[in-house]
């Protein structure tokens, strides 16, 4: 089951007030909608892969695993956020594949280096085909973004891997693409060309909100992208809740409690952002007004029988509610 944050956009965003105090996880919210939307993930990024996964069979997220086999003295306590997942494949076999997937959204001088430490040390823990990519998410990329290379007197080695480059994605083959990943790789690239516009951002975010829906994707993708978006294009508070205040009129009615243009819609939008939907949280606030009310009757009807000026029949018929129950409230008294 996908992790929804429970707490509100506002919650969330009063913690940090300024640009500077503002931080964006970015490894960890790819790696969040990577999880829970995988075969997406592959379909897009690594299309010769996709033909041959069975994913009807289980498949495998293997961090503990990783950062066994990565650790050591310098890296010890340290949160290993590169993901290391098993497959099965159609073929029957029980052959599998490790997909090593690395999201660099910060240049580092020893990326393409520790890729191949990487995959030496997995190679040599489970003796299986390996294939890895690496998606760079920021805005600076290493000259050798593809591959590490090792040569020392005669002993030579080249180590190459996939590579995916947000910066390079063309806007227009993103809007034309049906998978969720493309709307993933548009809000990081917004994201950039933003920067401290945030009015810009936020009409970014405006945009990628409006593109969800139109996509008709399913629920779980809905609900993904759209906290990939929330948390990604971050704005300043008072910015996010004007953001709010117009998706909630234009998806969501508040004041009538009903939604609009597309009941399902709404409901997605409203757990990706809330943590329940909009169904849910009429149906909590239905009950806790009816519970509210109970207690009020309930202190009403305990203050007439203290008061001992009426009969419990005539609290009854004032209260509208069964001799019993006001029997019930005066045997707790």
């Amino acid at each position: 089951m996908d992790k929804v944050c429970k707490h509100s956009i506002f919650e969330r965003k009063a913690i940090l007030q300024t640009e500077e105090q503002l931080h964006i996880d970015y490894d960890t919210h790819w790696k969040e909608i990577i999880a829970n939307l995988f075969e997406d993930f592959i379909s897009f990024f690594l299309p010769n892969a996709y033909p041959i996964i069975d994913f009807d069979k289980a498949i495998e997220f293997l961090e503990r695993e990783l950062h066994k086999i990565v650790a050591d003295n310098k890296k010890k306590g340290k949160v290993i956020n590169d993901k290391l997942i098993k497959v099965k494949l159609k073929d029957g076999s029980e052959k599998w594949i490790l997909i090593h997937i690395e999201i660099q959204s910060n240049y580092k001088n020893d990326f393409a280096k520790r890729m191949f430490v990487y995959f030496y040390r997995i190679f040599d823990q489970y003796s299986q085909q390996i294939t890895a990519i690496a998606i760079y998410t920021g805005e600076k990329i290493p000259k050798q973004y593809n591959k590490y290379e090792y040569n020392f007197l005669g002993t030579k080695n080249t180590y190459e891997f996939n590579t995916y480059i947000v910066k390079h994605a063309k806007d227009k083959d993103l809007l034309a693409s049906k998978n969720p990943f493309s709307l993933a790789i548009l809000c990081t690239k917004y994201l950039y060309k933003s920067k401290s516009d945030y009015g810009r951002r936020l009409s970014f975010k405006r945009k990628l909100i409006r593109l969800t829906k139109e996509k008709k994707y399913t629920k779980r993708q809905i609900i993904n992208l759209l906290k990939f978006i929330d948390l990604i294009l971050y704005l300043p508070v008072n910015l996010e809740k004007k953001f709010i205040e117009e998706i909630i009129q234009e998806y969501i009615k508040t004041d009538h409690m009903y939604i609009l243009k597309s009941d399902e819609f709404s409901n997605q939008l409203h757990l990706a952002l809330y943590g329940e939907s909009w169904s849910e949280r009429a149906k909590r606030i239905k009950q806790e007004e009816e519970e509210r009310y109970l207690i009020e009757k309930t202190t009403a009807i305990q203050k007439m029988l203290k008061s001992k000026k009426l009969s419990l029949n005539e609290i009854s018929e004032i209260m509208d509610v069964s001799v019993d129950i006001v029997q019930e409230i005066q045997n707790k008294l």
